[in-house]
């Protein structure tokens, strides 16, 4: 039995290579820049422990963001292939330019990788709206409690000086 194979486009091959290089000097030149920003970070953190705090939370929710907009892209696209590929009957669909020699798929085996596109699709938006979310809640979550230690100190120094009264008024 012979297997239909969609050639390798290699223009696309060298595009997708220059792509992964460009990214990776990329990370390598922010990394730095990176490096800085938390270790000013951490000397605020001994003058001022709320603005410390609030850079982070900064830094943290853009980081996430990136992440997280790059997630969703890429379940967008994978969700498209699948249409195209369920509409098509057969993976790769028609047109579709592939940076490696890849076997096609029909019928059945078409229709599976079609649901397995969605199902990824669906894990990487779902990821996505996990990672944009989670940073508000974790802050929500810090604030709430400064502001219960802060409700528990006060009422404990309150406590405190009702003792001390009602000491001080025994012993006269």
């Amino acid at each position: 039995m012979e297997q239909d194979i969609v050639q390798a486009d290699k223009a696309l091959r060298k595009k997708f290579i220059l792509f992964l290089i460009l990214f990776t000097m990329v990370v390598i030149l922010v990394e730095p820049t990176l490096n800085r920003y938390i270790e000013e970070i951490k000397q605020a953190s001994e003058k001022d422990p709320g603005l410390a705090f609030k850079k982070s939370m900064v830094a943290l929710k853009v980081s996430l963001g990136l992440v997280s907009l790059l997630l969703l892209v890429a379940g967008v696209y994978f969700i498209a292939l699948a249409r195209r590929t369920f509409k098509s009957g057969q993976y790769p669909p028609p047109g579709m330019r592939v940076i490696r020699d890849t076997r096609l798929r029909i019928r059945t085996q078409s229709k599976r990788a079609g649901i397995l596109l969605i199902a990824l699709s669906w894990i990487l938006i779902i990821f996505a709206c996990f990672i944009l979310y989670w940073p508000y809640a974790f802050e929500k979550t810090v604030s709430k409690k400064k502001s219960s230690d802060t409700k528990r100190n006060i009422s404990e120094k309150e406590r405190g000086g009702l003792e001390l009264k009602e000491k001080g008024g025994e012993t006269k």
